[in-house]
């Protein structure tokens, strides 16, 4: 399973990429700021759930039970002793995702620290205008507003939402500025806007290793904040006024706590769309075309790698490699086997991969390939171990029930009374 999670490592690469640039070619058409958050909710699912599908064992191997010592696990060919170093990656990823899990973690604690600090607002102003939002924007839930060390007004909070103001925002801004302030909070509450940041972060955890993730990321809190802009613009009836708001926040910088239910963006371009002077580009972006770019550069550097070049590449090199000492030949002689190209070096490989084994060995090999493939066509579970391992000690076979077991009393590689079970239909 670990060298099965390996490739889906792998495969999350390319599949990155081709999902971020279906998602950048969106964009260069959608002018909605709705339809554009839309278009980048689905990118981030998409992201999020293709490489799974390479967990599914499409091939048709089969599952294979062992039991040794009296303990039981269920595994994969991958499992058993021979595999490659596609195992290795799952733990390399683990640690780099913990690490950004812990900041995840972080960040939630600093937006509690700054909740559980903050003091209730009691400002008429205030709360009759979130009563007013709510009531607008279909919000059931209550809402608390309260004072609290924040540069800017954020929104926390998703089944009790929160939204916290930093005392210049009281001072510093008009009424009808704070109300238009308060209905961009609120909008990010009636969309729930918390709850699929958190997603986002799941995304960011998950895929951290990918530039293409941290992308789609950014796109989506862009959006959002578009939107919110509009709802706010929609209930303030103000465009100017709102606008003027903004301006007025402008020094104060967003907090930096990943938690908080949305992140400002850049301050020009949000003044430019709420005021109906947004520059249309034929393309999302340098940066974005950069990022999809670097993706794509990988995915390749990715699949070049696992191709076969030189004499594997060849009919004859190929059928060698994948048909006849694909479970015997090490990582070392398959990598220096890829790299040769003259035919004449490629038979000169071959010659020494035997010598090196013996002739008996290669006899051997040969007659548990013939056994193992007229006996287990369907079985490619069977016929590798079969190959690696030699002749097991006892054979029970079920074929009403489906499946064969086998018994190896003392092999190298596996133990003292190792038995697996495989299954046969």
């Amino acid at each position: 399973m670990m060298v099965r999670i390996g490739e889906a490592l792998l495969h999350s690469v390319w599949m990155g990429a081709v999902v971020a640039l279906v998602l950048w070619v969106a964009l260069s058409v959608l002018r909605s700021s709705r339809a554009r958050y839309g278009a980048a909710m689905v990118a981030m699912a998409l992201f999020a759930l293709s490489p799974l599908a390479t967990l599914v064992p499409w091939d048709g191997a089969s599952g294979l039970t062992t039991v040794s010592r009296g303990g039981e696990f269920r595994a994969t060919a991958g499992e058993l002793p021979g595999a490659d170093w596609k195992g290795f990656l799952p733990l390399i990823w683990a640690v780099g995702a913990l690490g950004f899990a812990v900041r995840a973690l972080g960040g939630w604690a600093v937006v509690e620290r700054l909740r559980r600090q903050g003091t209730p607002v009691l400002d008429p102003v205030v709360l009759n205008a979130v009563a007013r939002w709510a009531d607008e924007l279909g919000v059931t839930r209550g809402v608390q507003v309260v004072l609290t060390a924040v540069e800017s007004p954020v929104t926390a909070g998703w089944w009790r939402p929160v939204v916290m103001l930093p005392i210049s925002a009281l001072t510093g801004l008009g009424r009808a500025e704070l109300e238009a302030v308060l209905a961009h909070e609120l909008a990010h509450i009636a969309r729930h806007d918390y709850f699929v940041n958190w997603l986002q972060m799941g995304m960011e955890v998950l895929y951290f290793y990918h530039p293409a993730a941290w992308w789609i990321s950014a796109v989506l809190r862009r959006e959002r904040e578009y939107c919110c802009d509009e709802t706010a613009v929609r209930l303030s009836k103000d465009r100017t006024n709102y606008a003027r708001a903004l301006v007025k926040l402008a020094e104060l910088q967003a907090c930096g706590a990943p938690a908080l239910a949305g992140r400002s963006g850049g301050l020009e371009e949000r003044l430019m769309k709420i005021l109906g002077r947004e520059k249309r580009t034929a393309f999302p972006g340098v940066a974005a075309m950069l990022t999809v770019s670097a993706a794509l550069l990988v995915a390749v550097a990715v699949g070049a790698q696992g191709k076969p070049t030189g004499c594997a590449s060849e009919a004859a090199g190929k059928d060698w490699l994948e048909n006849k000492v694909q479970w015997i030949i090490q990582a070392a002689e398959k990598a220096a086997y890829e790299r040769l190209g003259a035919p004449a070096e490629c038979e000169q490989f071959v010659k020494q991969f035997w010598e090196r084994r013996g002739a008996e060995a290669k006899v051997e090999h040969e007659r548990r390939m013939k056994w193992a493939a007229a006996k287990y066509p369907q079985v490619p579970d069977a016929r590798r171990v079969y190959v690696v391992h030699g002749p097991p000690d006892e054979i029970e076979s079920h074929p009403s029930e489906g499946y064969d077991k086998w018994r190896y009393r003392d092999a190298p590689g596996l133990g003292k009374n190792f038995d697996i079970t495989f299954r046969t239909k």
